[in-house]
């Protein structure tokens, strides 16, 4: 028994002029893919969109407050 995926690919490499699986052509990955063009499980890093990864959150510093100036001292 033949094997028709080689041939398939073959065919659709012509027609994508390229990887077809990355021209989605084949595979059609961009159906899979969030928002953010992120596949589950790919190695960039989270968004936060797929159940198993949680959003990247950055830590920010708090506001200090400002320093009184020696005129504001000495009205006080």
């Amino acid at each position: 028994m033949p094997n028709p995926i080689p041939a398939r690919y073959r065919a659709a490499a012509r027609h994508a002029g390229g990887c077809p699986i990355e021209a989605g052509v084949l595979g059609r990955l961009a159906e899979h893919e969030c928002r953010h063009g992120r596949l589950a499980g790919d190695p960039t890093p989270t968004c936060g969109c797929w159940p198993h990864e949680t959003a990247t959150i950055i830590a920010l510093a708090r506001p200090t407050p400002p320093k009184a100036t020696a005129a504001a001292r000495r009205a006080a």
